[in-house]
């Protein structure tokens, strides 16, 4: 099961790969889409969505690159997810199916406090793992906005798996 799409995976990967390289003042995305495994056209597409979201602000041209425009320590995991998959992040049931409280709402934490006896999911089908994905996407979520790029930078610099 997915908990994120294939741009996001990109995303995240090229943010920890910054923040194993220790790139927080500026960094290319040639260099971390190679160091990082991704390719890309995919890690530039995520960068300029994370560029949006005004997470880090991009510079064109020789010598151009990116640069954080908020403090690595007041970016989250999940700041990077929704700036790259948008409100409707973590949303998505896993079997396929849509709740109609998501539908209605769009939030990615409408279904937090869902008591819905019989949630009704997709058309005529009720999701069997509703009650399920609710309490991992909640625990997903909590986890993803309370860890920082300062934190993973922390914890691979703390790591001697990581060491160089």
């Amino acid at each position: 099961m997915k908990l994120f799409s294939k741009a996001s995976e990109c995303a995240i990967r090229a943010m920890l790969q910054v923040a194993e390289d220790n790139f927080f003042d500026w960094f290319s995305a040639k260099e971390i889409c190679a160091e990082a495994k991704i390719r890309e056209p995919f890690g530039r597409k995520a960068l300029a969505q994370m560029v949006k979201a005004k997470i880090i602000q991009g510079t064109r041209g020789p010598g151009g690159g990116y640069s954080f425009l908020r403090d690595p320590a007041e970016i989250s995991l999940l700041d990077i997810v929704l700036a790259v998959d948008g409100p409707y992040a973590f949303a998505e049931c896993p079997l396929g199916l849509q709740c109609e409280a998501q539908r209605s709402d769009g939030s990615f934490r409408s279904c937090e406090n869902c008591n819905m006896p019989n949630p009704k999911c997709g058309l005529d089908h009720i999701c069997p793992m509703h009650d399920l994905w609710r309490q991992t996407r909640q625990s997903v979520i909590q986890h993803f906005e309370s860890t920082t790029l300062r934190d993973i930078h922390d914890r691979i610099k703390k790591s001697p798996r990581f060491s160089k």
